[in-house]
């Protein structure tokens, strides 16, 4: 019975702390000069929307209305004959950023470099440590529990 108590705790903390394990967080910036020094955000809608309307300005065959309850880190960075783009910023999972054809206006000169990702390779820090913090704080709360009861 006292195990039962325990392990049903557990799932109820372990459940809890999904939602910080799970959250993704990715390096947010929109210009060469801000890039330098990009932001950390934790990924949700309202920056994804503003992935997607960074890639429409510069890309052609972008969805315009496709979401997800998932998210990716994206970096772009696009050097035409007039102008350099560099941003970093989280997309929804649907997205194949880097695989968008450039705008025509920039198309006759350009390099691209880009990558989406979703793991270690994008932040690793903040990933971990979300993990790190849901199991310490399973181990206290088991302690505590197997204590009282």
């Amino acid at each position: 019975m006292q195990n039962t108590k325990v392990l049903v705790s557990l799932a109820v903390f372990g459940l809890c702390c999904l939602t910080f394990a799970n959250a993704l967080k990715c390096y947010s910036c929109f210009s060469p000069k801000d890039c330098k020094k990009p932001s950390k955000v934790e990924c949700n809608p309202s920056y994804a929307q503003q992935t997607r309307d960074y890639l429409q300005a510069h890309y052609t065959g972008v969805p315009a209305n496709s979401t997800s309850y998932s998210f990716e880190c994206l970096h772009d960075w696009l050097k035409t004959a007039s102008n350099e783009f560099m941003y970093k910023g989280c997309v929804y999972t649907t997205y194949r950023s880097c695989s968008y054809a450039v705008n025509p206006y920039y198309a006759q000169r350009y390099e691209r470099r880009c990558y989406q990702c979703s793991g270690a390779l994008c932040n690793p820090a903040d990933r971990t440590s979300a993990s790190l913090i849901t199991v310490w704080s399973t181990i206290i709360l088991t302690t505590l529990i197997k204590s009282v009861w």
